[in-house]
């Protein structure tokens, strides 16, 4: 019956350890890839939160000119009737 050496011990471990350690460097590679799309989502999201608030702000401007249209529709139909008076 063969006898284990340390030789074959190592080998039996490299068979192992080999493998292993191309599966921690695939899967860090695909955890920094995750990262770098999850940095950029939020990078994209936070433009677009930006633009939103600038969208609020506008339409409650457009809102304000309507109501001054109205104001002013409202007097030039004043002005009409004194005119017309």
């Amino acid at each position: 019956m063969p006898t284990l050496t340390k030789d074959d011990i190592w080998k039996g471990i490299s068979l192992l350890v080999v493998p292993l350690a191309g599966w921690v460097w695939n899967t860090n590679i695909k955890v920094t890839q995750l990262e770098l799309e999850v940095k950029h989502q939020q990078e994209q999201i936070a433009m677009l939160q930006k633009k939103i608030e600038g969208t609020e702000a506008d339409s409650k401007q457009i809102v304000g000119i309507q109501k001054d249209i109205e104001y002013i529709k409202v007097l030039v139909g004043n002005i009409e009737k004194f005119v017309r008076n």
